[in-house]
């Protein structure tokens, strides 16, 4: 045997992926609407309508007071793009164009997750604009607390007391699912919302329902919002500072993809040296605050691992 072939160079024909998040976890979990031309409105219906007693004479009628206002949502136009050599692809073959359209997928897919993050964030610091109160978001939690029972138990008291009737989601991190499920009455509990949406039907997703709300676990680098925000690069929380979480009904939250072009585009550029190619995907999408008497802000501790209780 030649000396030669004992130092062959091989190359593995499949191209590993560094973790990161798949994304499409919030898809069709928050209020969609009819979009012309990417602009979106959803009506608001506020003040009360109230019985009064006849008086037996002849009087005019006491009308309620009722008022409508107009929440307007314009999406923005976003794209991913990544070249390619024509070089690479041969030494690498099919295996290469399937980690690009599946990497730009992905980013496709979270940036529709952190729009309508987003969209909570701002709304919860903000507040709306209506004619009726409440106009802002409550917070629950102050961030110096792990989070508990009590929290998801105070914010659906809320939610509920308001007299919503809509299904309930919240998002969290793992290490919090994990620090929720430590609880028995938690843990014995099952998913009991819709099985057709992406997060129900990711593999790796812990869900549960409890009193009505849809909870579930999404990747780390979701939760950017507070002082102990998740940092590109670390392994999971620093353990100190509070990270601001969301619990929302499906009505009380607009979201809207006009253009979702998720599918990469392959095209090759003969003007530049070598003929690369340039790979992108595409998306028109924006989300909006509507009820803030349906969106809770629980903040809690960023906690680094979970205890018993």
């Amino acid at each position: 045997m030649p000396v030669s072939t004992w130092f062959r160079e091989e190359i593995k024909g499949l191209v590993r992926a560094r973790y990161q998040a798949k994304g499409g976890y919030l898809d069709d979990t928050m209020l969609k609407g009819e979009s012309s031309a990417g602009t979106v409105k959803y009506p608001v219906g506020g003040g009360r309508v109230e019985m009064y007693e006849l008086t037996g004479a002849i009087n005019k009628v006491s009308p309620s007071n009722v008022s409508l206002d107009m929440v307007t949502l314009v999406t923005k136009d976003y794209e991913a793009s990544v070249y390619f050599r024509m070089q690479d692809e041969k030494r690498m073959g099919p295996s290469l164009k399937a980690k690009l359209a599946d990497d730009l997928t992905k980013a496709q897919r979270r940036k529709k997750d952190r729009i309508k993050l987003d969209a909570l964030d701002l709304f919860a610091t903000g507040g709306a604009a209506l004619t009726d109160a409440p106009n802002a978001v409550q917070t629950i939690g102050d961030g110096t607390q792990r989070v508990d029972l009590l929290n998801a138990i105070e914010a659906i008291d809320q939610i509920s007391g308001a007299g919503s009737d809509d299904e309930v989601f919240w998002p969290i991190p793992n290490v919090w699912m994990s620090q929720l499920l430590m609880y028995k009455e938690f843990s014995n509990s099952d998913y009991m919302g819709p099985a057709d949406l992406p997060f129900a039907k990711a593999s790796k997703v812990i869900r549960k329902t409890f009193r009505g709300v849809h909870m579930f676990s999404i990747p780390d680098e979701y939760f950017t919002y507070g002082t102990g925000a998740f940092v590109p690069g670390t392994p999971g929380f620093t353990g100190s500072g509070y990270l601001d979480t969301f619990m929302y009904t499906k009505e009380a939250i607009g979201s809207e993809t006009w253009w979702d072009q998720e599918n990469m585009t392959m095209e090759p550029l003969p003007d530049y040296e070598g003929t690369p190619y340039v790979c992108k995907v595409q998306l028109s999408s924006a989300s909006i605050g509507i009820l803030p008497e349906g969106v809770k802000r629980v903040r809690n501790l960023a906690i680094k691992s979970a205890i018993r209780v």
